[in-house]
């Protein structure tokens, strides 16, 4: 890993590419494990999976293997130097991009518009290096199976995309156990589903102060022996207010 590489990449480009940074036989027991869990969603009738996109909020909350992902030490020391060292998960999940009739039609589908993963205040855009978004490629990413597309520059852009125009665009294209970093101002949206999986998974990284999708803290409270002080930190354990000064003034 060539970290000033990747972070030049970044800067210039909006996303960097780290070819074959996980095993494929890591790959396919993420996927494993994927699997039983929406199988056991199906079966306690918790499906809010789409017929599209079949998607897992938090994995690491049902498994630990999933901790391994949302924390690696190569790609720490890049969102170190990216953010701040004590930049935090945002939110992480694992979807599949396929089409599969057993799922709800109502379900819950993400990214098929174009759109970016930054925020905005009074309608303007956070500038581009605010945060980031590290996803794994659990599958190959091709064209005819829903892969990932982009349109180049728009990292430096100030608006939002329209949703649902045709931009020239770029299609992110690698072999499973690829690694991608993007700048969130990356206007973005998942291809065209197909009836070939398409398992990946994604993770969100800001800086310290934003606001998790999820109270980490309280989701693992029972399991917070089992997860050591690196990941304590990225999951909020060390940026949650203190109740009042009597307790401590800083929130870091």
């Amino acid at each position: 890993m060539n970290t000033q590489y990747h972070i030049k990449q970044l800067k210039k480009n909006g996303l960097t590419i780290v070819n074959n940074f996980y095993s494929q036989k890591f790959c396919d027991k993420i996927i494993e494990v994927s699997k039983r869990i929406i199988k056991e969603k199906l079966l306690k009738k918790k499906n809010k999976l789409s017929k599209t996109c079949q998607i897992i909020n938090s994995p690491f909350r049902f498994n630990k293997i999933f901790f391994k992902t949302i924390y690696e030490p190569r790609i720490d020391k890049i969102l170190k130097k990216l953010i701040d060292k004590d930049y935090v998960l945002i939110n992480s999940n694992v979807i599949n991009r396929n089409k599969n009739k057993k799922f709800s039609l109502n379900g819950v589908t993400i990214g098929e518009t174009w759109h970016t993963d930054t925020r905005y205040v009074g309608d303007k855009k956070l500038p581009k290096g605010f945060s980031y978004i590290v996803f794994i490629m659990l599958s190959d990413f091709t064209k005819e199976n829903g892969a990932t597309e982009y349109v180049p520059g728009s990292h430096r852009k100030e608006r939002k995309p329209d949703r649902f125009k045709k931009y020239k665009k770029k299609t992110i294209t690698g072999k499973k156990g690829s690694l991608i970093i993007f700048d969130t101002s990356l206007w973005h949206k998942g291809g065209e589903p197909s009836a070939i999986e398409r398992w990946s998974l994604y993770s969100y990284y800001g800086p310290w102060f934003m606001k998790p999708y999820f109270r980490f803290p309280d989701m693992l409270k029972k399991n917070r022996n089992l997860i050591n002080k690196k990941i304590k930190k990225i999951l909020h354990f060390n940026s949650t207010p203190p109740l009042n000064d009597d307790e401590r003034l800083h929130t870091v």
